[in-house]
């Protein structure tokens, strides 16, 4: 039944294996908004997006996108109530429940018969300008940006693939402008691939799993394959499929997929970008993505994140709040729940005083 979730054996609720799952999940609470007028995605979407986070805070579903033929989902995380929802988790033990979980891991399952790649375009039939929405977030930012793209990478020398978030420009074409350095673990792999003067294949996936997305926003060690953590945080095995054009695997049910390159030896001016602290990054030399082909479900849904909204800081704040739970707890035996408040540069604990 649509919206529904099972229960598995232990009584608790699974956790939900695709992003049109949790986004069904929303929509049986009453917790998604559609907008259905033709909205501007430049400014005019990031106001409706400002407006709804300062009040309900519910979802929001942009069926109608200027320039677009790809709906728009945001806000899906306003609460961390849901991020614990999505994860099959209850929000009172997520904290602790993620550092008992920490080191799980579990294979990938692959398939060849994906949804995410339903439709596929190639070579000269891309351009990142046309083929998907041109969201400007902020009055002086360079142009449109993914900013809810998963990015996955394999090392270099070991294969492990690494996933992490990065903000991209569109450009056009078949080009985009890509912020990722060193200590970052996807920075440190762009970076052996050039020293070995070879562009690193990755691809930029939007509407991923849950599992996912959490895996890419916590501190998992550089060595360990997140696709793998990614199964475990959903407690069954990702579903995973290889790119048309390059030897990555992506979610098998993701939204859409950007498969390409990480240029070997190029920078280029990116930014400005009014990010998460709502002030903006200056223009900065940073990374160039080569795109090789875009695959998507026929009918997508593009998952775009408002930087230093509350879906922003909700999937930033629960992997440091777990951070802080595992240093924390070594010498204070019971915490209640832990609160990263003011941009996640600080934090508040509750603790059970003995």
């Amino acid at each position: 039944i649509r919206g529904m979730r099972q229960i598995d054996r232990y009584g608790g609720m699974q956790a939900m294996e695709t992003f049109r799952q949790l986004l069904d999940w929303l929509d049986a609470r009453g917790d998604v908004a559609r907008v259905s007028r033709e909205v501007d995605p430049r400014h005019e979407l990031t106001a409706v997006m400002r407006h709804m986070q300062k009040g309900e805070n519910k979802a929001l579903l942009f069926k109608n996108v200027k320039g677009s033929d790809i709906p728009v989902a945001t806000n899906v995380f306003g609460f961390r109530s849901t991020v614990a929802a999505s994860l099959g988790l209850e929000e009172g033990n997520l904290l602790r429940t993620l550092v008992a979980q920490e080191n799980r891991r579990l294979p990938v399952d692959r398939v060849t018969d994906a949804p995410v790649q339903e439709i596929v375009k190639i070579g000269d039939e891309i351009d990142v300008a046309r083929d998907l929405p041109q969201i400007v977030y902020a009055e002086h930012d360079a142009g449109a940006y993914i900013t809810a793209g998963v990015l996955i990478a394999p090392h270099p020398e070991t294969g492990v693939f690494n996933a992490s978030w990065n903000r991209c420009q569109l450009v056009g074409d078949d080009k985009l402008r890509v912020r990722m350095m060193p200590p970052q673990h996807l920075g440190r792999y762009h970076a052996e691939a050039e020293a070995k003067g070879q562009n690193l294949p990755c691809a930029i996936v939007i509407g991923a799993p849950p599992g996912l997305m959490f895996s890419a926003a916590s501190k998992v060690p550089y060595e360990v394959d997140e696709l793998e953590v990614a199964g475990a945080w959903q407690g069954k095995p990702l579903r995973v499929t290889r790119c048309k054009t390059i030897p990555v695997d992506v979610p098998a049910d993701a939204e859409i997929v950007i498969e390409g390159e990480v240029i070997c030896g190029t920078r280029e001016d990116e930014g400005p970008f009014g990010e998460f602290t709502d002030g903006y990054v200056p223009v900065m030399k940073n990374h160039v993505f080569k795109v090789k082909a875009i695959t998507r479900r026929r009918d997508a849904i593009y998952h775009a994140i408002l930087a230093g909204g509350t879906e922003d800081l909700n999937l930033v704040g629960v992997p440091i709040q777990t951070e802080i739970y595992k240093k924390v707890s070594a010498f204070v035996p019971k915490i209640k729940d832990i609160a990263t408040p003011g941009y996640v540069f600080g934090c508040v604990i509750a603790i059970e005083k003995q």
